[in-house]
This record gives C-alpha cells, sequence and structure tokens, in this order.
C-alpha cells in the first residue's frame, strides 16, 4: 500500500523517531524537497556558468534610496 502523509515541521522530530521503531522493511521515506529547490538549482547553476546577468548595487544606489526614503518619511 502507498501512502502520503503529510507532518508539520513542528512534529517532523517526533515523527521520524516514530517511523524508526518499525521493521526496517515496513516503511520506505521519501524525503519531500521544497517546491522552489529546483528553481534555486537552476539558478545557482545559471549564476556559476556566468550566463546570468547580475547588476552591481554600488553606494549612489544605496544614497539614492537613502535619499527616497527620506522623502517618504518627511511626507
Amino acid at each position: 500500500m502507498t501512502m502520503t502523509i503529510n507532518v508539520k515541521d513542528s512534529f517532523a522530530d517526533q515523527v521520524m523517531a516514530f517511523l524508526k521503531t518499525l521493521p526496517k522493511d515496513a516503511v520506505e521515506v521519501e524525503s519531500s524537497r521544497p517546491w522552489y529547490a529546483d528553481e534555486v538549482k537552476r539558478r545557482v547553476e545559471e549564476y556559476k556558468s556566468g550566463k546570468m546577468e547580475t547588476y552591481p548595487l554600488d553606494q549612489d544606489f544605496w544614497d539614492s534610496m537613502d535619499k527616497r526614503i527620506d522623502e517618504m518619511d518627511s511626507h
């Protein structure tokens, strides 16, 4: 029988401890990956390959952001 059980993160350790008490051939646990794992991996590889376009944020950028924030605070 195949069954899917969703376990809240806060109970994951307790569930895993319980599963370890069962006979070894009783349960197969497939670790799930977050939905974004493949996307993160793809972007990391793209960055490492040098194909990803990046834009350096220099001090002028941060100065302009500070100015905008100050302007918003003054209103």
